[in-house]
């Protein structure tokens, strides 16, 4: 029994042996999991060109658009043109019946003709009272002063000299008809010329409101700028013809109001066309409208128009636009990453600068220009200065590739590691 005893003893020392040796690589395994602390991220203050811009979709639109309608009106007798065709200034575009214009001409030729016949009949009369007076003149002339003759002489002179006025006034008068007569065929002369629509500009036909046969109305001529949406409605419900001069090209993009007061005339613009890929398209603001335009969700925006120096090759009127206008640009700027910079104004921050002593201390800095990655630091921090990121971007990895930690001792620049 007492050997037993002993074999319970020494067998319950050696398990409590066996676990505290378990139990300490237990302890020593737990330890050695445990992550150090975290560095926190830095980059560096770099030299470099820094721009801001803000964004606005729109559409294409011709600088130019024309509709071209008969002045008076009238049955169409032909259409020349169809939608898609381009056409130059000058080029017939249609007519109407000629039939009432030639009448109202025929009819202005005969009035000026009886007016031209009552000025010739007046400018004689005037002209023989003329003539009469000077031979009565002459005559009394050559009379002795007890001539016989010479009381009717003088009569004569008296009743031609009379006369003399009412002759000029029916001469001024018959001249006055007869311009009036002239006036008149030269209206009935253009009104049959306008018979014959012709094309205001060069473009292209993006619209034609009739058919052969039907009746218009007249004064449906004019020419506007191209800033709409909808080009060829713009243009079309005003004339039988829309013509679109696509020889330059606008975009009329709304931009937030937010955004508006960094917008301004002759700024740089990049115009891209969704449906014909991401290349870009040089433009400049020409425009930017006062008062905002609201949409049907009460979004508040300021139409801005832009002029492309160039047109794209397969562009069409009407298609979607995007502009991002360059409201800033500052070459040679000092910029830091945005995480880096905690602002209390937009011209104003902190930032943190990492000490040798392995603190921070913060700085103030004024700000510049700022897009959603970098900021420029007008005073405050020199190029090569080391600060410290507030919050690391999502995704942004250390120098050993976890966690978005830098390794001690490492500073990275704006995308990791130097």
């Amino acid at each position: 029994m007492a050997i037993t005893k002993r074999w319970i003893i020494w067998g319950a020392v050696g398990l409590a042996a066996v676990l505290a040796v378990g139990g300490g690589v237990a302890v020593a395994t737990t330890s050695s999991q445990v992550e150090p602390a975290a560095v926190p991220v830095t980059a560096k203050a770099e030299q470099a060109t820094i721009s801001s811009s803000v964004t606005g979709k729109g559409s294409i639109a011709p600088a130019n658009l024309a509709s071209a309608g008969f002045v008076d009106g009238g049955r169409v007798t032909s259409i020349s043109v169809a939608v898609g065709q381009n056409v130059a200034a000058g080029q017939e575009l249609a007519t109407v019946d000629t039939g009432p214009a030639d009448l109202a001409l025929e009819k202005a030729r005969s009035a000026l003709s009886a007016a031209q016949s009552t000025l010739d009949t007046a400018r004689q009369s005037l002209q023989g009272g003329i003539d009469a007076l000077t031979a009565a003149k002459a005559t009394l002339a050559t009379l002795a002063p007890d001539a016989p003759e010479r009381q009717s002489t003088e009569a004569t002179i008296r009743e031609l000299t009379a006369q003399g006025p009412t002759q000029r006034d029916a001469v001024t008068q018959a001249e006055r008809t007869r311009d009036d007569a002239q006036r008149d065929v030269a209206a009935a002369q253009q009104t049959r010329d306008q018979t014959t629509l012709l094309a205001p500009i060069a473009g292209v036909v993006v619209a034609v409101n009739g058919t052969v046969g039907t009746i218009t109305s007249g004064g449906q001529s004019g020419q506007v700028k191209g800033e709409g949406a909808n080009p060829a409605a713009t243009a079309a419900s005003a004339g039988l013809v829309a013509i679109a001069d696509v020889s330059s090209l606008l975009v009329t993009a709304a931009i937030p109001e937010a955004d508006i007061t960094s917008v301004a005339a002759g700024q740089a613009v990049s115009v891209t066309l969704p449906a014909q890929g991401a290349e870009a398209i040089v433009g400049t603001v020409v425009t930017v409208a006062p008062t905002p335009q609201t949409s049907t969700d009460n979004v508040v925006s300021y139409p801005v128009v832009v002029q492309l120096t160039s047109v794209p090759a397969g562009v069409r009127l009407g298609q979607t636009a995007v502009v991002t206008i360059t409201t800033a640009t500052a070459e040679n700027a000092t910029v830091v990453p945005a995480e880096a910079v905690t602002r209390s104004s937009p011209t104003a921050g902190t930032v943190e600068v990492p000490a040798k002593s392995g603190k921070t201390k913060t700085v103030e800095v004024t700000i510049g220009i700022s897009t959603p990655t970098q900021v420029q630091i007008l005073d405050g921090l020199e190029p090569g200065d080391t600060v410290r990121l507030v919050a690391p971007a999502v995704g942004q990895t250390s120098g050993d590739g976890t966690d978005g930690v830098a390794p001690a001792g490492d500073d990275g620049s704006f995308g990791g590691p130097q």
